[in-house]
Order: C-alpha cells, then sequence, then structure tokens
C-alpha cells in the first residue's frame, strides 16, 4: 500500500469498495494499484487470489454477466509486456 491511502478493501455482500463513493464497484482503480503492489513478485497469485472471489461476488452481489465479473475481477490482473506473448487459442496450437 502507498503512503497513508487507506485500504479500498470490498464491502460485502455488495463488493463495492468501503473508502470509494457509494456504489463503486470493487475493485475500483486505487484498489487495483495497492492489489499489484501487493502482489508484485506474484502476478499469478493475484490472478488467483481475484478469480477465487468471482463466484462469491456473483452469488453475493447478484452480478450474473460472465464478462463483468472478467472484466472486473481478472481482465485488469494481465498486461503482457510483448503482445506477442498473449496465449494462442486452441486450434493455433
Amino acid at each position: 500500500m502507498t503512503g497513508t491511502e487507506p485500504a479500498h478493501e470490498p464491502h460485502r455482500p455488495s463488493w463495492t469498495c468501503v473508502v470509494c463513493p457509494a456504489g463503486t464497484p470493487w475493485p475500483c482503480p486505487p484498489a487495483r494499484t495497492q492489489l499489484a503492489e501487493a502482489y508484485v513478485d506474484d502476478p499469478v497469485g493475484l490472478s488467483t487470489d481475484l478469480a477465487a472471489m468471482l463466484p462469491y461476488a456473483a452469488d453475493e452481489a447478484a452480478i450474473s454477466d460472465p464478462a463483468e465479473l472478467h472484466e472486473r475481477f481478472v481482465a485488469w490482473t494481465w498486461t503482457p509486456a510483448d503482445p506477442d506473448s498473449r496465449p494462442q487459442k486452441a486450434d493455433q496450437w
């Protein structure tokens, strides 16, 4: 966590940020920064841990759109340095 920034954690069961304005979905941008800093040496762990939270958020906050869940919890955790390093489709193996 950077400086004196409060921990941006999820308020359950709504899965909104406890620090940001009411209704801000968690992980909010500051939470993403804090999580990325906390997992700087374990990016796979970051993705894994957030993916593990996804079904709880889906159930507790009644989020039924899989694309929204993926974008919110997992997609932002993976930013390849080399675009050519992206996983290939199974038919390209």
